[in-house]
């Protein structure tokens, strides 16, 4: 899945063991690192019928119509919606997704919400917990993010649910009054936004599987 060359010293760097920033510089990149970060950020959306449609808490210009036409397909019987962050007063982030969901259609007693996660691996961790708890079934999981969020996402998910078939689809959103949508990213790093956000989640990879909180 994910193959890293330690002889790509640009890829290499000791930025790599700091603290990552939201949206750290991207260095100049050779056609060889630019393929390997692609190959390690990005999965190809592949929605396939599923036990239940895993949607990651996020709270940044989420086109949330194109998640509920999704559930609305039919495509699972359940939703779990992760975001368990106070991001306004009063207001708990998969509340808010929830809500945005059911606006555009999604059944609210198809909903089942956490309360409690603040970063992607916890989105998975207390999912599976209620999924257990709630008897939810789980061999097939479809899975809702962003496209750069992607990588990740798989990669978490397989750590957690090793016995579960997964499948991504990727959604548009905004970012900063500018709409991005899917095949923006196939030239990603001919734009400083994306070239970001891309680096971003590559060096978030990279870590986190070094220390074994997600898959490589």
């Amino acid at each position: 899945m994910l193959v890293y060359d330690k002889s790509m010293s640009t890829l290499n760097s000791p930025q790599m063991q700091q603290e990552i920033e939201r949206y750290p510089s991207c260095p100049s990149l050779t056609p060889a690192e630019i393929d390997l970060v692609s190959r390690t950020v990005f999965v190809s959306s592949n929605p396939q019928k599923a036990d239940v449609l895993f949607v990651f808490g996020s709270a940044h210009g989420d086109k949330w119509e194109q998640v509920a036409a999704l559930f609305n397909s039919g495509l699972a019987p359940a939703v779990y919606v992760a975001g368990g962050k106070d991001l306004f007063p009063g207001h708990i982030l998969s509340h808010l997704i929830r809500d945005k969901l059911v606006a555009y259609g999604v059944s609210y007693g198809a909903i089942v919400v956490d309360e409690r996660s603040t970063n992607t691996l916890e989105d998975a961790v207390f999912g599976r917990e209620i999924f257990l708890r709630d008897g939810i079934r789980h061999e097939r999981i479809l899975f809702a993010c962003k496209p750069p969020h992607g990588g990740r996402c798989m990669r978490t998910l397989q750590k957690v649910f090793p016995e579960s078939q997964l499948f991504p689809f990727t959604y548009d959103f905004v970012h900063e009054g500018q709409e991005i949508k899917a095949g923006f990213w196939r030239s990603w790093w001919k734009h400083d936004q994306a070239r970001s956000i891309v680096w971003g989640e590559y060096q978030r990879i990279m870590s986190y599987s070094a220390r074994n909180d997600i898959c490589a």
